[in-house]
């Protein structure tokens, strides 16, 4: 009877524990690594024609911005920050463009920044929220408040891993407003203490 009571009071615990994750909790957990960096693999569905492509490469996630740097199936690399977003060709070729013109890299930048900044109450004021959390994983939906922005950009899904440690972020999933959407999955994620100078270098304009 003792053993059986034990269990019973583990398995309170343990569920309490599960059910008092939050969105909030989860921004604060992330918030306690604000760098993050690795692998990325990207598939962006087109809706109309049932059609995938696939890319992958490294990215760069820090409160200056996103370094996204793509090895295949062509090499380039985009930055995008607060006020600019800027691409570069393998032929080294550069395009900038402001961060405004581009909602759908804006909000995703923003997003990313609030959550490793541990602000929950910015995408709260700028996002509707639908956060579920069970088995080790949580998934957050946003849907975008300002109505310009959800012309473009249907709804933002993040999720990751939890423990009672800590949470991860595993994957970004952008759902364009026409129906197409872009899928970002990550794996060999550090989380280093500051960049490199190479890697600062990326978030310094030229």
């Amino acid at each position: 009877m003792k053993k059986i009571t034990a269990i019973l009071i583990l398995a309170v615990l343990f569920g309490a524990t599960l059910a008092a994750e939050t969105f909030d909790s989860v921004c604060s957990s992330l918030a306690k690594h604000p760098i993050m960096t690795g692998d990325f693999t990207q598939v962006k569905t087109i809706s109309a024609v049932n059609r995938q492509m696939k890319s992958c490469g490294t990215f760069i996630f820090s409160l200056d911005g996103i370094m996204w740097k793509t090895e295949k199936p062509f090499p380039s690399t985009m930055v995008v920050g607060m006020t600019t977003v800027v691409q570069t060709l393998a032929n080294g070729k550069q395009n900038v463009i402001d961060a405004s013109s581009n909602q759908i890299f804006t909000s995703i930048s923003t997003t990313l920044s609030s959550m490793f900044s541990g602000n929950a109450e910015t995408l709260k004021s700028n996002f509707n929220v639908a956060f579920t959390s069970a088995a080790g994983t949580w998934k957050a939906v946003l849907t975008p408040k300002d109505e310009s922005v959800a012309k473009i950009l249907s709804s933002l899904t993040i999720g990751g891993n939890s423990t009672q440690a800590e949470s991860d972020l595993d994957f970004i999933v952008m759902t364009e407003a026409n129906g197409d959407s872009i899928k970002y999955d990550f794996s060999n994620k550090k989380y280093p203490k500051e960049l490199t100078a190479d890697e600062k270098a990326y978030f310094i304009a030229k």
